[in-house]
């Protein structure tokens, strides 16, 4: 069957509110193996953060996840897919400083540096992923480096 993004968004979002793992790849492995995850699909705009929200949700992190999450796919359905060849950033990671910035409540106009870390994480995490990067390839389907 045929979804449409919003629809594997959806799936994807009620997969993560049944999750009860505290491992992000765990998670991610478990939704990832279902039939609305396309391997390069733009789905993975939500799905990376969203398997990282519910992990720190599921170790006792303080996020309300179902809003957490409907936040994550807002944001996520709207990044164009192809991000990764046309404009040299992984929408996957993206997900993944998204995430991050809803766990600490960071904006753009947000007065502490906590923003930076988010950007110096998915920056790490685009260096582990390039082609001829000093760092170590990607260790698992995330693009978090070890």
């Amino acid at each position: 069957m045929e979804y449409t993004l919003e629809e594997r968004a959806r799936k994807i979002l009620s997969a993560c509110l049944q999750a009860t793992s505290c491992d992000p790849l765990e998670i991610f492995d478990a939704i990832a193996q279902q039939g609305f995850v396309r391997i390069h699909g733009p789905e993975h705009h939500v799905l990376d953060g969203a398997c990282l929200l519910t992990a720190f949700f599921n170790a006792g992190g303080q996020i309300d996840l179902a809003a957490a999450l409907n936040k994550l796919m807002t944001e996520g359905i709207h990044m164009p897919g192809a991000i990764c060849g046309l404009w040299g950033v992984r929408g996957a990671v993206t997900s993944i400083g998204a995430a991050l910035a809803i766990i600490e409540k960071t904006g753009p106009l947000s007065l502490d540096d906590s923003w930076g870390s988010h950007m110096e994480y998915t920056a790490a995490a685009l260096d582990a992923l390039s082609p001829g990067s000093a760092a170590p390839a990607a260790a698992n389907g995330m693009g978090i480096p070890p």
